[in-house]
């Protein structure tokens, strides 16, 4: 994957192309309600049996479960289903639903957007991922396979005793707690340090979930799970934490939906929201192509990028939900003439 060139920056620099007005903000995420239903992108259902494994209450990752909050506004729009009350032993479920309805973006958003305060769990081919987080903000992602999290121990352990290493990648395997912060309560590296590491290897986790063919993601609501937390700081700009997974995305193709013909259009809040991002130079550019009548080929064309990269781009945005693309064949064609109509506009020729 190409490396975007400059430093992020804002958007408006760029925007003086783009003629697409600046719709109105859209409403917020669903929030469920006993008996009433949730918004149909979200499809609700008890915490799922055959992750047991995952969901299981073991050490600090998995408290026992609060009280329901259920005197929360009912969304507009509800499927039938409905979220029963929460019974004893049962998950605080906040949301869930399969990524091909409810998309990691909006997932993200909610947790935003809501100041919610739990687990993020994203069931998929591999380990389950979890991402914990803080009024809104996310504080790690980790999974209880360390290969998958962190395949190479670092460079910066070199100076760590092996034996407390893989010590504390045993430990991430029974419980879910990322193994640098064992070693930073053990006092083998600093906090700091640990932090660190754990931004940099949660959000290549996390970023693999961007193109898992289908990802099954549950939050759950639970403030006991921040007690051995508390003293890691979490991550307020959930927008730019999610752009900078993307760009760790290895490999973007689509070769099922990419159409180099087809037209990126902001969504209905997609500009608003895109103006708020720091995105580099390449991105800004890219994005200020965007007026709803340029195909990516000629958003290419015009930029001098090849058509990888301005997929790869072009990916970013579309997981976001910033823009979606139109086929090519929408786009304004000349009114086909009838006989009489070419008729009379050859005898006005011929005068």
């Amino acid at each position: 994957m190409p490396k975007s060139r400059g430093k992020p920056k804002s958007i408006e620099a760029h925007m003086e192309s783009s003629n697409i007005e600046e719709p109105e903000e859209s409403v917020g995420t669903p929030v469920p309600q006993e008996e009433e239903p949730m918004r149909d992108e979200a499809v609700p259902e008890p915490e799922p049996a055959p992750s047991a494994e995952s969901v299981q209450s073991e050490d600090w990752w998995n408290a026992t479960a609060s009280a329901p909050d259920w005197d929360q506004p009912a969304a507009e729009h509800a499927p039938a289903e409905v979220i029963p009350r929460k019974e004893l032993g049962m998950a605080d479920v906040y949301f869930c639903g399969h990524t091909s309805l409810f998309p990691l973006s909006r997932a993200l958003r909610a947790v935003a957007n809501e100041r919610l305060t739990g687990l993020l769990r994203a069931f998929w081919e591999q380990e389950p991922i979890e991402l914990l987080a803080r009024d809104g903000e996310i504080v790690l992602v980790t999974t209880r396979d360390p290969a998958l999290y962190c395949p190479e121990v670092p460079d910066v352990l070199t100076d760590v005793d092996v034996v407390v290493v893989e010590r504390a990648r045993e430990q991430q395997r029974e419980n879910g707690s990322p193994f640098f912060l064992t070693l930073a309560r053990e006092e083998a590296i600093g906090l700091d340090a640990a932090t660190q590491l754990m931004r940099q290897y949660g959000q290549n986790l996390f970023s693999q979930l961007w193109t898992a063919p289908r990802v099954r993601i549950m939050f759950e609501k639970n403030a006991d799970l921040l007690s051995d937390v508390a003293d890691v700081p979490g991550d307020p700009n959930v927008r730019d934490w999610a752009m900078e997974t993307l760009r760790l995305v290895q490999n973007a193709d689509q070769p099922a939906s990419f159409d180099p013909t087809s037209i990126p259009a902001y969504t209905k809040d997609g500009f608003e929201r895109v103006q708020r991002l720091k995105l580099t130079a390449d991105e800004a550019q890219f994005a200020s192509q965007f007026n709803g009548a340029r195909s990516v080929q000629q958003i290419a064309k015009n930029l001098r990028l090849d058509l990888k990269s301005a997929q790869q781009l072009l990916f970013r945005f579309l997981a976001l939900e910033i823009v979606e693309c139109w086929p090519g064949s929408t786009a304004a064609k000349p009114e086909r003439q009838t006989f009489f109509q070419r008729l009379r506009r050859s005898r006005q020729r011929d005068r």
